[in-house]
């Protein structure tokens, strides 16, 4: 079969991220061919995407044959199944790869079956990015590691430091439910305009027929509401705290987004922040009116950068910092100085 590798390399791309690290389950470190659709499945996520003119049925290893397509200069490919293999041919290159015909992930019809794909409030996306940096990276309180979606039209994230809480400002299509910040990241990453619900998944599409599924946590999340409600002392940031939360970005880059912090102090006149990263560190002070007790905190720098774009107000207490905008508020605990 004639395929355009671009189109195939774009697809492969997409689907990447739900590909597993180690093969704990079979297959789910390979590219899965069905029905015209590319597809990973790593347990947590499954992602797939379609694929213009691909007939392939089976599943190939993903650290071969994503490679050879950036190596690969022509436009034009050509696909063919011999045997256990899948022989690709562009110019003068020949590639065999190793055809496993059967589909061993466990793609049931969960996955498969049909949906009844309903239409997401303008902002979920928008909501869900704040959302899923407040969340713990700690398994062992799991529930905290998870963005909570309620029915009645709110999405929130905390890690027991910090909350975030955003009023969608519409009931959901579906029923209330929990996925693990980093399904949520991914989430984000397709930009979905539809959901769908399943028994135990949760299911979005993209205008790009994209769609990823994420397996659900089935628990009662915390009630957040009494701590949301909080009165401080009003604090305006400086403008040109942007330009250095640019700088400072550069060396917070981490091996995952949810890691990555700035630490942010106030004190005598001085607003100051710090960032570091595996190979060097970086800190900037900015002139500020303030003559209170001194504040510390560390946030997500992209959620940082988020909510200056809304606004440069927050209120603090002695233990406590908010900030909010249209439909959200995010509050962080203050470290001990």
């Amino acid at each position: 079969m004639e395929i355009n590798k671009t189109q195939l390399q774009k697809g492969l791309e997409i689907v990447k991220p739900g590909l597993a690290n180690k093969e704990i389950v079979e297959q789910t470190t390979s590219f899965a061919f069905v029905k015209g659709r590319v597809i990973t499945y790593n347990d947590e996520i499954s992602i797939s995407h379609p694929v213009e003119g691909l007939e392939l049925e089976g599943a190939v290893k993903a650290d071969k044959l994503h490679p050879l397509l950036t190596k690969i200069k022509k436009e034009e490919i050509n696909l063919e199944i011999v045997g256990n293999e899948v022989i690709l041919k562009s110019g003068r290159i020949k590639a065999g790869l190793t055809l496993q015909h059967e589909i061993k992930l466990p793609l049931n019809k969960e996955v498969f079956q049909k949906k009844k794909w309903k239409p997401l409030p303008e902002n979920f996306v928008k909501f869900m990015q704040f959302t899923m940096t407040s969340c713990s990276r700690d398994m062992s309180k799991e529930i905290l590691t998870c963005v909570h979606v309620q029915k009645q039209g709110f999405i929130e994230g905390s890690d027991d430091l910090r909350i975030t809480k955003c009023d969608l400002k519409e009931e959901l299509p579906v029923a209330t439910f929990l996925i693990l910040a980093t399904s949520a990241i991914n989430v984000v990453r397709i930009n979905p305009s539809l959901i769908a619900e399943g028994n135990g998944w949760m299911h979005f599409k993209n205008e790009d027929e994209t769609i990823i599924s994420c397996r659900t946590i089935d628990d009662i999340y915390p009630d957040t509401n009494k701590f949301i409600n909080m009165k401080g002392v009003r604090l305006v940031l400086p403008r040109t705290i942007e330009s250095a939360l640019d700088r400072a970005m550069i060396f917070t880059k981490t091996d995952h987004i949810l890691d990555e912090e700035v630490l942010i102090s106030i004190s005598n006149k001085r607003f100051k922040m710090k960032a570091e990263g595996d190979t060097g560190w970086f800190e900037e002070t900015i002139n500020l009116k303030y003559k209170g007790n001194p504040i510390e905190f560390a946030i997500t720098p992209y959620l940082l950068k988020s909510i200056l774009s809304e606004t440069r107000v927050c209120e603090y207490t002695s233990n406590r910092l908010k900030f909010e905008g249209e439909g959200w508020v995010y509050i962080t605990v203050l470290k001990n100085i």
